[in-house]
């Protein structure tokens, strides 16, 4: 069974759904159905998206398979949840800023160090 990939990839899918309602939200506004027109706002919803749906599918693959592969719930928690988060402050720095922030960057990072230990684990495993 998969039920920690099953969590942590519908958290992800509830915050993929809020983000696309931004995008909508911002499309509105800005009445601009393609593209980002001009509007600042708009490109920043969209690349929020668009971070997270380049990003998650590869996470949760790794962690589906890595908790296939019997790694400890606790490991898999760690790291599906610490994921989730960077993924929000990633979101949330890109939302109140074009430029870089805080949250931004520790989101990126964070998101970054998740995947490779994910990868490597994932190398480990296969190893050993």
């Amino acid at each position: 069974m998969m039920e920690i990939t099953l969590f942590y990839t519908s958290l992800i899918t509830l915050l993929a759904i809020f983000l696309a309602y931004k995008v909508g939200i911002a499309r509105g506004r800005s009445k601009t159905l393609l593209g980002e027109g001009d509007s600042s706002s708009l490109l920043q919803a969209i690349r929020s998206h668009g971070n997270l749906v380049e990003y998650a599918p590869l996470a949760m693959i790794m962690l589906g398979l890595l908790e296939i592969s019997g790694v400890d719930q606790l490991k898999l928690h760690l790291l599906g949840s610490v994921f989730f988060v960077c993924r929000i402050l990633h979101a949330y720095g890109l939302s109140i800023s074009s430029e870089s922030t805080p949250y931004r960057m520790v989101g990126t990072l964070g998101s970054w160090i998740v995947m490779l230990a994910m990868a490597l684990y994932g190398i480990y495993v296969y190893i050993i």
